[in-house]
């Protein structure tokens, strides 16, 4: 059974105020409306430690506690892993291909076409959940002209 858009709960951690509203609400206008942000790493373990999520957008350089961590964490509680995780980062290339693919899923290499990012999550959302985490889906989403 695949689930349907509204039914998708999505997380969004970025510490940037404005990237993360505008992340929030494409996902809205995309028929999401399920769709949470937070502004750090220790929120989004939280948020991630009392409830069920289907995709994780997270972003690596945040402070207190990093998307790094973020993921070492998601490593050691593979029983809080939601179903997609997408990377969403300025760093370089050769570190992100660095990533853990049992852990994240897609990279979307900052700047990103919000478009493009919508879409991959909506996919994402319609795969049942057992196929999300069988390989990444897409390898990356390579730089587009900006986050629109």
């Amino acid at each position: 059974m695949t689930a349907h858009p509204s039914n998708c709960r999505i997380l969004v951690a970025d510490d940037d105020p404005p990237l993360r509203q505008l992340i929030v609400t494409a996902l809205k206008r995309a028929r999401h409306p399920q769709v949470v942000g937070v502004t750090n790493g220790a929120e989004a373990i939280e948020k991630l430690r009392s409830e069920r999520w289907s995709a994780l957008i997270l972003d690596l350089m945040m402070p207190k506690m990093s998307g790094w961590d973020v993921l070492s964490w998601l490593d050691q509680n593979q029983k809080c892993l939601p179903g997609s995780v997408i990377v969403a980062s300025a760093a370089s290339r050769e570190i992100l291909r660095e990533l853990d693919p049992r852990v994240v899923n897609a990279i979307i290499f900052k700047p990103f076409d919000v478009f493009q990012m919508t879409a991959y999550v909506g996919a994402a959302c319609q795969l049942p959940a057992r196929d999300r985490r069988k390989k990444r889906m897409v390898p990356e989403i390579a730089p587009g002209s900006g986050a629109r």
